[in-house]
């Protein structure tokens, strides 16, 4: 019997859609690169952005001192060899600084450009384990609006680029399981190969972690065996990048080369353990991605309830790449940056557990949107509570509070962490400038003039050297021959051990300049001067103005005393 007898409705017919991902493929690399550059490039030209002690002291000034001293083959920096890391990042920055002039945009660029295209490879990666284009473009955006990337793609250092290269030698490498084509395993001997001149061995215990991963969760072993002849070529590839600069500074420094090699293998003091080493490796790890760290620790704990026939390669892969990568931090002294090369694993195993949506998926994003927006929260109260700016403050919690609703309603995750990444974006390029961190003022260079500038006792003002144009060195009495009148800057509570030296070397010193400012001991949190009290937080948060938790910088011209 018809449906039109029976009056039973005639059922509609199905309705395809197509996410618009899918339909232009193409699309999805550009669009994750381009909200890369456009959330990580504000505040990098600013002297007050987020910056590091690493960042002031070497990776901005050793090119300096190469441009000074025109030497390309070997990098300086305080007037001595800086043969600790490699040189490719030195070079690049070098580059920049004889196209551009000295700058911190010249210098920074390159980190913003590895931070993007660490989410490009990253989005790469879960296209090529997951065969999803959605999967990938939610990646690439996890990836970029973590705030490990946020804060490190901000800074002139070396971990972000070499996770760049790493990650892609990874992505060759996974493409050249899937496709079997010498020209992918080439590709990923060349960008290992530039991640060894990026910050040395490193970049291969990384890639190693991944091969050795695939060997046991991807059965990469059958294909290794039937085409190991690919690697022995991409082998030799690596060697001819990473081997002659290495040979070139032995042969031109010899003993002292081995020397600093040594002190670097030292300083990492390999073989220490301590009772929380694995915890704060671990801890540090979780943190480079947050605030979505809680889909990757649920992403993990779901994959190890799953019956084993059920788990995917691709997430057994993932995670046992992560776990190998973050071991020896359990083992050594580091720093949280070094392990930014496990965040696209983090973000692809987030993304493919956020992906098919579901109550559980929508309460995690839910979670981290809530942790997110306390901070967001906590940093502007801060900001309009000192009177730092009204509109960007404002802006900041709308946003976050409306990535809270979608997330909790259950809104398209893509939309939510794109969001998040513009608060980040926020944040960091809009407010934390305004704390006048390492602030520098108007017209300090034309008080120096063309004086020898010293540094005492501490690498301040940290944002001297960019400034002027040129390296400015730490106070020796060496440095001081022949270069008098000089001028040198101290911070106030160091002041009297300045004139002490002064005055054991026969030298006098009148105050030419004076400023107040911040800067960061150790931690972005503290920045108030080392010797400020309760008292004086209380009396800052009443007046509503943090110019009393700032120190002095005080600038002296050091001159010999006239003969009598």
């Amino acid at each position: 019997m018809s449906n039109a007898t029976t009056g039973t409705p005639k059922p509609a017919p199905a309705v395809t859609t197509t996410a618009w991902w899918d339909q232009r493929p193409g699309w999805i690399p550009w669009i994750v690169f381009l909200f890369g550059l456009t959330v990580l490039m504000p505040s990098i030209w600013s002297e007050t952005s987020v910056t590091g002690s690493d960042e002031y002291t070497l990776t901005l000034r050793t090119p300096m001192e190469m441009k000074e001293r025109d030497q390309w083959l070997t990098p300086w920096v305080n007037g001595e060899l800086r043969l600790r890391k490699p040189p490719l990042m030195y070079w690049l920055i070098l580059a920049n600084y004889h196209l551009f002039g000295v700058g911190l945009v010249a210098a920074r660029i390159w980190s913003v450009l590895a931070g993007a295209g660490l989410a490009v490879v990253a989005c790469q990666w879960s296209r090529e384990l997951f065969r999803s284009n959605g999967k990938g473009l939610l990646t690439g955006l996890l990836t970029v609006s973590c705030i490990g990337i946020a804060a490190q793609a901000r800074q002139a250092m070396l971990d972000l680029p070499l996770a760049f290269f790493v990650s892609l030698a990874i992505l060759f490498g996974l493409r050249w399981l899937r496709t079997g084509r010498l020209i992918d395993a080439l590709a990923a001997g060349v960008w290992l190969g530039l991640s060894f001149l990026t910050k040395g061995p490193i970049g291969f215990f990384f890639f190693g972690s991944a091969a050795v991963a695939a060997v046991f969760c991807l059965s990469a072993f059958p294909i290794l065996k039937q085409r190991g002849w690919h690697w022995l070529l991409a082998v030799a590839v690596v060697a001819a990048i990473s081997v002659p600069w290495p040979l070139a500074m032995q042969q031109i420094w010899g003993d002292r080369f081995a020397q600093i090699m040594g002190e670097e293998l030292a300083a990492r003091e390999f073989g220490s353990w301590h009772g929380k080493s694995p915890l704060s490796a671990l801890g540090g790890a979780l943190g480079l991605i947050a605030p979505w760290t809680p889909m990757v620790v649920v992403a993990i704990w779901e994959f190890f309830r799953t019956p084993k026939s059920e788990r995917l390669p691709a997430n057994r892969w993932l995670i046992a790449t992560f776990f190998i990568s973050i071991l020896p931090f359990f083992f050594m002294t580091t720093f949280e940056r070094y392990m930014l090369s496990v965040v696209p694993t983090q973000a692809a195993l987030a993304a493919h557990w956020l992906a098919p949506g579901g109550r559980i998926q929508r309460l995690t994003m839910a979670f981290a949107a809530l942790i997110f927006g306390i901070l967001a929260f906590a940093v502007g109260s801060f900001a309009l509570w000192f009177q730092l700016g009204i509109i960007i403050p404002l802006l900041s919690w709308t946003l976050a509070v409306t990535a809270f609703l979608w997330a909790q309603r259950g809104v398209d995750p893509i939309r939510v962490v794109a969001l998040c990444g513009v608060v980040l974006a926020l944040v960091f390029g809009g407010l934390y400038p305004r704390l006048g961190l390492n602030g520098l003022p108007a017209g300090i260079e034309t008080v120096i003039g063309s004086r020898p500038t010293f540094t005492f006792d501490r690498m301040q003002p940290a944002m001297l050297s960019p400034r002027l144009g040129r390296s400015v060195l730490q106070f020796t009495p060496e440095r001081l021959t022949n270069s008098l009148p000089a001028v040198v800057f101290v911070d106030r509570p160091v002041v009297p051990d300045f004139q002490k030296r002064l005055s054991e070397l026969g030298l006098q010193a009148q105050e030419i300049t004076r400023y107040k400012t911040f800067y960061s001991r150790k931690v972005w949190i503290r920045f108030a001067r080392a010797d400020a009290t309760a008292a004086d937080w209380q009396a800052a948060l009443k007046s509503r103005s943090l110019e009393g938790l700032k120190t002095d910088l005080i600038g002296f011209e050091v001159s010999r005393p006239p003969a009598p």
